[in-house]
């Protein structure tokens, strides 16, 4: 039987601008499973850092919460005030941020960093916390981990930091990591370390995970199922197997097309023109429409998410279900 361990439902957030309400994620839904990893793709300011930052209250000032909820089992994420989100926070989900060195704090060693999250959630000793601090970074494979622990952070490479980071993410076992671009700063091969990295510790504890990137070559690798965001709103929603062999969203073949293809020697790749909108000035009816080959007049009118073949696209191609409709 699936166990959904994570249901966000119509979640909105955005700025409110002399009462105007400008959502900069608009009203999505989606569920994650226990054991499953759920990619959330997409390009620069389509709304997928912000989803993150919704699942661990974390918003940055200015942005509201407007409508929806997140729900983890009996806990509704809507109803918590600050000391709530602290309960929450690092115990039952964690994330993993995108530039490590930033993310550390420069003036504490790397073991009073681990030891604080642990502390902060569990009743132990500081004996106790810094022999959980030594076994999380022996699990994450860092060497000399004795030394390690009484570092600072300038003094470890980016993939060390890295390393450091899901440390701290995984040091109190939570059910759910959310990962924002944890391989964006780094170089080939320690991105291919990273990534095994995760899914070992997955397989490990058993946990779920929700993984952000722009990288599709990433997804491939990790995820089980996909969102593909677009404009601040879920465009297609699919198994990764169905997403690469039976894409649908003009936006998600536009992505595809983009990336460079080994068998194929083109002198220049495949683009998708324009840019993402801003918040405040989204296009009536369909977000993809000024950017999309396959705009009609239907498409003035936003379209809803609909079910094809057991994914999701919010096309109105696929208005009739299985079949794309040409215009």
């Amino acid at each position: 039987m699936v166990q959904k361990v994570l249901e966000v439902e119509k979640l909105k957030v955005g700025i409110n601008d002399d009462g105007r309400k400008i959502a900069i994620v608009n009203g999505i839904s989606f569920t994650l499973e226990k054991g499953e990893t759920l990619g959330i793709v997409g390009e620069s300011g389509c709304g997928k850092s912000m989803t993150s930052l919704s699942l661990m209250g974390l918003l940055p000032p200015g942005v509201e919460w407007l409508e929806g909820d997140i729900q983890t089992h009996d806990l509704h994420f809507k109803k918590f005030n600050k000391q709530d989100w602290r309960k929450v926070r690092g115990k039952r989900i964690a994330m993993i941020f995108q530039e490590p060195m930033s993310s550390l704090n420069p003036v504490y060693t790397i073991g009073k960093q681990i030891m604080e999250m642990i502390l902060s959630h569990e009743h132990v000793s500081k004996q106790q916390a810094r022999d959980r601090a030594l076994e999380m970074l022996k699990l994450v494979g860092i060497p000399r981990p004795e030394q390690v622990l009484d570092e600072y952070p300038y003094q470890l490479s980016g993939g060390m930091r890295q390393r450091v980071m899901i440390a701290i993410a995984l040091s109190c076992n939570p059910e759910i990591l959310i990962a924002d671009e944890p391989t964006t700063a780094l170089d080939v091969t320690i991105q291919a370390q990273i990534l095994e990295l995760m899914k070992k510790l997955q397989e490990q504890l058993h946990m779920s995970i929700v993984l952000i990137t722009h990288d599709l070559g990433v997804v491939a690798e990790m995820c089980n199922r996909v969102i593909v965001m677009y404009a601040g709103e879920i465009v297609e929603e699919a198994k990764v197997v169905d997403l690469f062999d039976e894409t649908k969203h003009p936006y998600t073949k536009g992505l595809l097309a983009s990336l460079p293809d080994i068998a194929d020697e083109k002198e220049y790749l495949s683009s998708i023109p324009g840019i993402v909108p801003a918040p405040e000035n989204m296009p009536s009816g369909c977000r993809f429409a000024p950017r999309c080959p396959n705009v009609h007049q239907r498409c003035m009118e936003a379209p809803p998410l609909f079910d094809v073949k057991g994914s999701k696209v919010k096309c109105w191609l696929y208005e009739h279900g299985d079949s794309e409709v040409v215009m």
